[in-house]
């Protein structure tokens, strides 16, 4: 009578750290176990006189459009890789269609 006692008590605990792992599995899938990655500081050479017109994000990426004097190559845009906070890439129009 004992052993099946504790053969009952047994399959209880089995049950319930199936749940357990269960849930913790639907968490995770969904988004809710994900947590966010400190980037830190990120230093992005902007020549002078130069100003953020606008920012997007487009998925994990940061895009960052600059204005101001084409003479002093502030026409430019910047892609910035969130995940790791490198700078992707630089987008200059250059005047007069060089």
């Amino acid at each position: 009578m004992q052993a099946l006692k504790a053969l009952v008590i047994f399959m209880a605990v089995l049950i319930v750290a199936g749940m357990v792992l269960l849930a913790y599995g639907l968490m995770t899938r969904m988004g809710g176990g994900e947590t966010a990655s400190e980037v830190g500081d990120l230093d992005l050479p902007v020549p002078e006189g130069c100003r953020i017109a606008g920012t997007e994000l487009a998925g994990e990426r940061l895009v960052i459009r600059l204005d101001g004097l084409a003479e002093r190559d502030c026409q430019q845009v910047l892609v910035v890789d969130l995940a790791s906070g490198r700078l992707l890439g630089r987008v200059r129009a250059l005047p007069g269609g060089q």
